[in-house]
């Protein structure tokens, strides 16, 4: 087996990579799935202030989650071998680590976008809670290096 996957860890449960990463409350109920409209207020007023995933877009080809964290949250530093990625900023401050680019700070209305087969993590900074909404291939596959 070659050695690179012996030190990784793979995973494409999208609601246990979220729990892992520190988020409290992860909804996949249909109840915000795929509508036509989508209130970003309605879901901050039913969710409250906690960190929490909503997933609000999902079909067999891509799938989007709006995420909220508090300064100082985030993810592990990961790939997906299968899939490009995509965040659009909608409340907070970044810290994106792209790989072969460095550490980036973006803001609301920022685009970010990592190709598949580069390593990146993300946090929240600054004072404010961050809300961003990922858009990726659903159930994607993350993948991390064993500690």
């Amino acid at each position: 087996m070659d050695n690179k996957i012996q030190n990784e860890v793979h995973d494409d449960n999208v609601r246990k990579v979220l729990k892992d990463d520190g988020v409290s409350i992860i909804s996949t109920e249909e109840k915000y799935e795929n509508l036509s409209k989508t209130s970003l207020e309605e879901i901050k007023s039913k969710f409250g202030k906690a960190s929490w995933a909503v997933r609000v877009i999902y079909n067999e080809l891509f799938g989007g989650v709006l995420i909220q964290q508090q300064p100082g949250e985030g993810n592990r530093l990961h790939y997906h071998p299968d899939a490009d990625e995509c965040w659009v900023i909608l409340e907070g401050e970044w810290e994106w680590y792209i790989e072969g680019e460095g550490k980036k700070i973006v803001t609301v209305n920022d685009i970010v976008v990592v190709k598949k087969g580069i390593k990146h993590q993300i946090k929240c900074i600054g004072e404010k809670t961050g809300i961003r909404l990922a858009i990726t291939r659903p159930d994607v596959n993350h993948v991390y290096e064993k500690n």
